[in-house]
Order: structure tokens, then C-alpha cells, then sequence
């Protein structure tokens, strides 16, 4: 059973018995972090393949190593550490079987005690003995950990009072099940169940830093600390899947190796490598091959447009029209093409029809036929409604009042008075109109003003037709005073008259 004893170990009083002194011992195990600092690396992938959801196709993964795979669980062949250029460690086989040396050394095996090291070979910090652990110990050995991160003392023989069912402080770490009130997290573990060994040394062996979120020597990960480790860097493809088992070992069973760009066993093309692959290997005759987010050949882009012959899913292709024309298609005449996506092109085709002077399928008219449409049938007043040429109505002919434009029939339409005024009607003054019904409207034309007494006017100026001018004249009465004037309306005014009774005897 591995040991680990920290520098402290040292620092208590020569030995680890001695009264009031607490002493972490660790156990790890082999596999795991890089030890003495070391930074892990992975080898490169082989032909292995990484499923989805991390499952391994093929015999990858039943433990035994098989041609093309570096590794299959424990089985590394005669590889180790050293075949990677390392001093010593033990190697990690990933899941697609393929090797890692994350927990090999460049320091750990060369005999020499180096920075984060407990041991190497048969070098122990501060020259370590079995009698450093139990004072009273006949003799036997220390053994250190491939990773020289842990030191074994059970090999360690037991003193003359181990076994007495009495815990011999100073000479012992335990006795059968008395522990001395230790427990694994007293000596420096997360956690487990702390035991003693035949030469009462700490049986460590179920115990565990595992579980305290911190990556220690002989751990590939804790909790969420995966060591700067991802899916990525263990030969997958990026990607987020990476996680610890509770074990404090990498569990990659949601990393893959689709996404990687190299075409693994049950993928037929990963990103932009098709292996070699085309749309014309594929069957077809030209576009663009794809590959699917799981590593499958997409051919849906592919065609085979443009072969010259009619497939399927196509109308025609090139000169293939696949025995049609405009005629067959109920297009009439001309020449029936097809586009660069296989499908007709039916813009030469026109409709022969037109000029028989018979309404067909899509004609509004034909020459005089005009199917008993009129200008009033289509919401016009009147007008003549005629046919175009592409049997479509010509509607120029049609008009109604209101639109602007003096028709026939029409003296004139909304503003356009057709050049005429009220002189046009003899008039000297005023301002000509159009009525809704498109006639003139000669309401407000006048000739008052003209100085001429015309029909329809008391006077006009100084013209009041002979007759009277002054006010006695037009009241018919001596009595008043003053002369008439004529109003801006050509009516007689008489704002200049005065009445006064007492003429001529008043004065």
C-alpha cells in the first residue's frame, strides 16, 4: 500500500508518532496528471474513430490492442513512457484508443529527488526509512510509486508490539482497529475509510483526495477542474463534452471525433473533407457535395442537370424536352426552351389564337368581338370601345364627365372651359364656369360696368337710359333734393337725396 508522506512528516519531533504531531498521509494511484510539473500531451490519433455520444466503433474498447490501435485499456503492448522520449511515468490509453502521456515524466525515474517528487527508485526525501515511520521496525523497505508521488509502506516490518491490540504511541501509526482518533480527511484526504495495515503502518488504500474540486498528483480532473483539459486536447474534436467521472478520471463519452477534419472510421466526410469524394462519385453529374454535423456525405445539392437527358425531378434537360412543346402544353406556337435548372422555359411560346375573331382561353377580345363589353359595361359614360392587338380591351376610346377632357358632347369639364369666357357668351366682365354635367355655367358673367345701360340694369355709369337723373324726378315730388347715383350693381342709388318739406315757402 502506497504512502505518501509530505515534508511535514519530517518536521514532527524526527517521526510521525510522536506525541501531538498530525501527519497528512496521502495515497494516490498511477494513472492521471503528469507528474513533476510535467505538462500532459497526447499522441497522435490513429485510424481508431470516435462515435457520437463517444462511443468507439469496432473493436475499440474491448481491452485488448488490436492492429491500428496504439492501446486498448490497460493493454499498450511494449510501449511506455520511455518509447515517448519520457524518463519514467505510466501511460494513458484515451477512449479511441489512442495514447496519452499525461502522467509520464521527464524527472520521475531518474534516481534523483526532483521538485514534486516524494521519491524516485530507491531515493527517498530526507533519506526516508521504514524506521522514520516505525521507529521500532526490524527493517524492510520503502517502495516508491511509478509516479514518484507516493511512498508504499507495507512492506515495512512490523515492531515487536505491533499486533497487541494496543495502540503504542511512538511506536506505532495504529493497531488493528484502533486508529488513534485518525481518519483519512485528518491526514490530509477528501475523503474514504482509513484502515491499518499487518505492521501497523495507515492502510490509505481507501482513501482519496478525489472529490475536494482540486486536481492533485495521480488525478486527471476533480469535480470541475479538469486540469486545462478539453475534448480538443485529448485528440477529439473541440467542443464542450469533456467531464470528470467521480473517480477524478476523464469521462469522454460526450466528446467526439466528428469535427476534427480527418475522416475516422464510420464517417464518411468530416467538415471539408469528403475523402476523395465528389458529386460525380456519388452518381451525379455535377453540384456541390456537403457534409451533414455528423459526419455523413450530404449529396442533396448534387445534380444531374445538365447531362442532356431527362431525370428525374427534371422537365427536360439541354435539347431533352422530353418529347414536349408549346403545342402540347396548351401554349400555342413557338419554340419551347429549357432553363439551366432543367425546367421549361416558355417564354417563345405565344398564343396563335388572337385574330380569329373568336374569344379564346385568355383573350378579352378579338378585332370587333369584343364579348359585349362597351364603355359603359366597364364604368365609363360613353365612348367607343375598341380591341388591341394582343386581344386585350383598348379602353382610349372610352370617356366620361369628369375626367379633364372635354369629350364629345361636353362644352367643357371641371377646370377646362375649353378656351371659351363669359366674353365667349357677350359678356363684359365676370367669370365663366362648368357645371357637374359638363356645361357652361354663365352664372356669374356680367355686363354692369360697361357703361352702357344693358338689359336687365336700372343704369350703368352715368348711363341711366334718358331717364331721370335727379331725386324730385324720381320721387315725382318737388320736395326733394339731390341727384341719383348708379351702385356697383347697376341698380339706381339714391344715397345723395334729402326730402325737405318746407320748400320753396320755408324760406
Amino acid at each position: 500500500m502506497r504512502l505518501l508522506l509530505p515534508s511535514l512528516l519530517l518536521g514532527c519531533a524526527g517521526f510521525a508518532l510522536a506525541a501531538g504531531c498530525t501527519v497528512p498521509v496521502r495515497i494516490y494511484g498511477d494513472g492521471g496528471g503528469g507528474a513533476g510539473g510535467e505538462e500532459p500531451t497526447t499522441a497522435s490519433s490513429s485510424s481508431g474513430s470516435q462515435g457520437a455520444g463517444g462511443e468507439v466503433p469496432g473493436i475499440c474498447g474491448d481491452g485488448t490492442k488490436n492492429t491500428g490501435e496504439e492501446c486498448d485499456g490497460s493493454d499498450f503492448g511494449a510501449d511506455t513512457c520511455a518509447e515517448h522520449g519520457f524518463v519514467g511515468g505510466v501511460l494513458t490509453c484515451l477512449a479511441d484508443c489512442t495514447v496519452a502521456t499525461t502522467a509520464c515524466s521527464q524527472t520521475c525515474g531518474n534516481g534523483t529527488i526532483d521538485p514534486g517528487e516524494l521519491c524516485d527508485g530507491t531515493s527517498f526525501m530526507n533519506d526516508l526509512t521504514c524506521q522514520s515511520i516505525l521507529p521500532n521496525s526490524p527493517g524492510g523497505s520503502l517502495i516508491c510509486s511509478p509516479t514518484c508521488t507516493s511512498i508504499d509502506a507495507s512492506q515495512c516490518q512490523a515492531p515487536a508490539s505491533c499486533g497487541n491490540g494496543m495502540y503504542d504511541m511512538g511506536q506505532e501509526q495504529c493497531d488493528g482497529t484502533l486508529l488513534n482518533g485518525a481518519t483519512c480527511a485528518s491526514i490530509g484526504f477528501a475523503s474514504g475509510n482509513l484502515a491499518c495495515n499487518p505492521n501497523c503502518t495507515f492502510d490509505t488504500g481507501a482513501c482519496t483526495t478525489c472529490g475536494n474540486d482540486t486536481v492533485q498528483n495521480g488525478e486527471q480532473c476533480d469535480g470541475t477542474d479538469l486540469g486545462g483539459q478539453s475534448c480538443q486536447s485529448l485528440g477529439y474534436a473541440p467542443g464542450s463534452g469533456l467531464t470528470c467521472t467521480g473517480s477524478c478520471t476523464f469521462d469522454t463519452s460526450s466528446c467526439t471525433l466528428c469535427g476534427n477534419g480527418q475522416v475516422n472510421p464510420g464517417e464518411t466526410c468530416d467538415g471539408a473533407n469528403f475523402n476523395g469524394q465528389s458529386c460525380a462519385t456519388q452518381g451525379f453529374y455535377a453540384g456541390n457535395l456537403g457534409c451533414t454535423g455528423a459526419c455523413q456525405l450530404d449529396a442533396s445539392n448534387c445534380t444531374n442537370c445538365g447531362n442532356g437527358a431527362v431525370n428525374t425531378g427534371e422537365q427536360c434537360d439541354g435539347g431533352d424536352l422530353g418529347g414536349q412543346s408549346c403545342g402540347s402544353l396548351g401554349l400555342g406556337i413557338g419554340n419551347l426552351g429549357c432553363t439551366g435548372s432543367c425546367a421549361y422555359d416558355v417564354t417563345g411560346c405565344t398564343n396563335n389564337y388572337c385574330g380569329n375573331g373568336s374569344i379564346d382561353s385568355g383573350e378579352q377580345c378579338d378585332g370587333g368581338n369584343l364579348a359585349g363589353q362597351s364603355c359603359q359595361s366597364l364604368g365609363y359614360q360613353s365612348g367607343s370601345l375598341s380591341c388591341h392587338g394582343n386581344c386585350t380591351l383598348d379602353t382610349g376610346g372610352c370617356y366620361s364627365c369628369g375626367d379633364g377632357n372635354v369629350n364629345p358632347g361636353e362644352e367643357c369639364d371641371g377646370g377646362n372651359l375649353n378656351g371659351a369666357s363669359c366674353g365667349s357668351f357677350g359678356y363684359s366682365l365676370g367669370s365663366l364656369s362648368c357645371n357637374g354635367n359638363c356645361t357652361y355655367n354663365t352664372g356669374n358673367c356680367t355686363n354692369c360696368g360697361n357703361g352702357v345701360l344693358d338689359a336687365g340694369e336700372e343704369c350703368d355709369g352715368w348711363d341711366f337710359g334718358g331717364g331721370c337723373t335727379t331725386c324730385d324726378c324720381y320721387f315725382g315730388d318737388f320736395n326733394w333734393y339731390g341727384s341719383l347715383d348708379c351702385t356697383g350693381s347697376c341698380t339706381i342709388g339714391t344715397a345723395n337725396c334729402f326730402y325737405n318739406p318746407c320748400n320753396p315757402w320755408c324760406f
